[in-house]
């Protein structure tokens, strides 16, 4: 029993994130680990992307309207968070599906012949 999800409630939302987004996969016809790996790195390059915009407009904004700065760096803050938090799923929910989809299906090729 985990403690910090005691009725595993987490854990069945994550595996539930990880099936949608295989599901994803499948329909985009994802069938090497080469493609995976490059939707990977171009997960990682939106956040990043994503992250340094939020970074520009938050200061921008901090500059044009000073007397709210500190809600915009709030919300600034909270969309890096968010950011980074739904880059490292994604990056996480595809090696999964590398290790889990991909090189079962190489290894069971190699079987095969």
């Amino acid at each position: 029993m985990n403690l910090l999800d005691p009725f595993g409630r987490t854990k069945a939302r994550r595996q539930k994130e990880y099936e949608s987004l295989r599901a994803s996969l499948v329909k985009a016809e994802i069938t090497s680990s080469a493609q995976a790996e490059a939707l990977q790195l171009n997960v990682q390059q939106r956040g990043r992307w994503a992250i340094l915009g939020a970074i520009v407009l938050t200061i921008l904004l901090s500059v044009f309207f000073p007397e709210y700065r500190i809600i915009f760096i709030a919300v600034g803050a909270l969309f890096c968070f968010w950011v980074n938090k739904i880059t490292r799923n994604g990056k996480k929910y595809i090696r999964r599906y590398i290790e889990e989809e991909l090189n079962e299906d190489s290894s069971s090729n190699s079987e095969e012949e």
